[in-house]
């Protein structure tokens, strides 16, 4: 898969998170405002405009953590997370 692949299907996952983020009416206002910014860091990377540091490391460790803890109340948005986890991988992040 090319770069511009990658970028185009973090891209499409971002909306599907932006989404279901409108949907979970029930998540905190602390989860829904740490994922905003890790979704703004995200749009960053796949515009090329942020390049993969070691920062990006706890970027995806944060991801992790929170697929975990929406597993039980917000399994679609677990889903999605872990979808944005695969993509980011593959772009070596």
């Amino acid at each position: 898969m090319t770069m511009s692949n990658e970028n185009d299907d973090l891209r499409d996952q971002l909306t599907t998170l932006h989404n279901e983020l409108e949907k979970a009416k029930t998540l905190d206002p602390e989860d829904r405002d740490m994922l905003g910014h890790l979704m703004s860091d995200m749009i960053r990377i796949a515009q090329g405009d942020l390049e993969k540091e070691p920062h990006h490391e706890s970027l995806r460790e944060q991801l992790e953590r929170k697929a975990g803890e929406f597993d039980l109340d917000h399994p679609r948005l677990a889903g999605v997370v872990r979808q944005l986890l695969d993509s980011l991988g593959k772009m070596g992040i």
